[in-house]
């Protein structure tokens, strides 16, 4: 089991992927204390996580002030940020402040908020956010600058990366160890209870 509980992750990978799929069974593990960003409007309304579909997905402005609430209302234990590329843009943008301070809420327990963001390649997001992360959820990558980058994060992860099966994906902890991991059930999106599973090693 992976204990997501005051950590940040990132998923990359291709559109149809998993990436989302796994994004989504993460947010049902967490049921109603789950907020998910449905920056593309996504997301299925079966699921037992709730969703925000901002009304301009170019808005940077609309996901800072729902960081504030989160902030401000301390009801959510996740928050998942769909298409994070597009307000966390690589350097040299800055990263917005008010996603900087979040991602630090995730070390502080009276905060007790966990962050995923969400992107189709780890260079297309901000590396402050990647870098720092807890855990890392890669899907299948072809790209030679995606391939290079995560390379030089961990030998050979970028390699292994580059060859998964379809809907494989690798999980990287904190030192950068990772484990090639079966797709994940669809059928498993469902409310349960607070901890991210982690049970279909390859």
């Amino acid at each position: 089991m992976l204990k997501l509980t005051r950590k940040t992750w990132a998923a990359f990978g291709y559109k149809g992927g998993g990436k989302s799929t796994l994004s989504q069974f993460i947010g049902a593990e967490y049921g109603d204390k789950c907020l998910y960003y449905d920056t593309l409007h996504e997301v299925p309304p079966e699921v037992g996580f709730h969703v925000f579909q901002p009304k301009n997905r170019q808005n940077v402005g609309e996901l800072l002030s729902v960081i504030r609430l989160i902030q401000a209302n301390k009801r959510y234990r996740m928050l998942i940020i769909d298409e994070a590329n597009r307000y966390a843009k690589p350097k040299p943008n800055p990263l917005p402040q008010a996603i900087a301070d979040m991602n630090d809420w995730a070390r502080h327990p009276q905060y007790n908020l966990s962050v995923g963001y969400v992107a189709r390649r780890p260079t297309q997001l901000n590396t402050d956010l990647t870098e720092i992360a807890d855990y890392l959820f890669i899907f299948q990558l072809g790209g030679k600058n995606d391939i290079k980058y995560l390379n030089d994060l961990r030998s050979g992860l970028g390699d292994v990366v580059q060859n998964l099966p379809p809907f494989h994906f690798v999980v990287v902890d904190q030192s950068r160890n990772w484990e090639v991991m079966r797709p994940v059930d669809i059928d498993k999106i469902k409310r349960s209870g607070g901890q991210a599973a982690s049970d279909n090693r390859a």
